[in-house]
C-alpha cells in the first residue's frame, strides 16, 4: 500500500511538472503535454529572477518534494534511500521538464532538494528523540 501511495504521488509530481500549462491545470483541470525532441539545454542554467508569485511556486517544490520524501522514509525506513530516491527524482522532473516544454532548472532542483533536507531533518529530530529513553528520576530544569 506505500508502494502504491509513492506511486501515485511521484505521478501526481510529474503530471504537475510536465503538464504543458501549469495554470491551466490549476483553473481548469486541463492536462496537456507537449514533446519537444530537441529541447534547449542551455535553459537548464538559466536563473530566475525571484518575485512574490515565483517565490510561493518554489515553496510548492520544496513542500511536495518535502512530502515525497516523508513517504519514502516511512516505506524505507533509511535516511540515504529517501534522499537518493527524492533527489534523483528531482532532477530527473527538471530535466523532463525541458523535453515537456516547461522550463527546466538546476535552480529548482534546490528548491526541491530544500524540500528533502527538510523532511530528513525532520525525520533525525524525531528518531532522536525516540531513541532516547524517558528518565522518569530525572529532574525538570525549571
Amino acid at each position: 500500500m506505500r508502494s502504491m501511495v509513492i506511486f501515485v504521488w511521484m505521478m501526481a509530481i510529474f503530471i504537475f511538472t510536465c503538464t504543458a500549462s501549469f495554470h491551466e491545470l490549476i483553473s481548469s483541470g486541463v492536462v496537456r503535454f507537449h514533446w519537444d525532441g530537441h529541447p534547449r539545454f542551455s535553459e537548464f542554467l538559466v536563473p530566475y529572477h525571484l518575485n512574490g508569485r515565483l517565490l510561493l511556486q518554489k515553496l510548492g517544490h520544496s513542500v511536495v518534494f518535502q512530502i515525497l520524501t516523508h513517504l519514502l522514509l516511512i516505506k524505507f525506513k533509511s535516511k540515504s534511500t529517501a534522499l537518493i530516491i527524492s533527489a534523483s527524482f528531482a532532477a530527473l522532473t527538471e530535466v523532463l521538464q525541458l523535453y515537456f516544454t516547461r522550463g527546466g532548472r538546476i535552480f529548482d532542483i534546490g528548491f526541491d532538494l530544500v524540500g528533502v533536507f527538510i523532511a530528513i531533518g525532520m525525520a533525525s529530530l524525531f528518531w532522536n528523540n525516540q531513541s532516547k529513553p524517558f528518565n522518569v528520576n530525572k529532574k525538570p530544569f525549571y
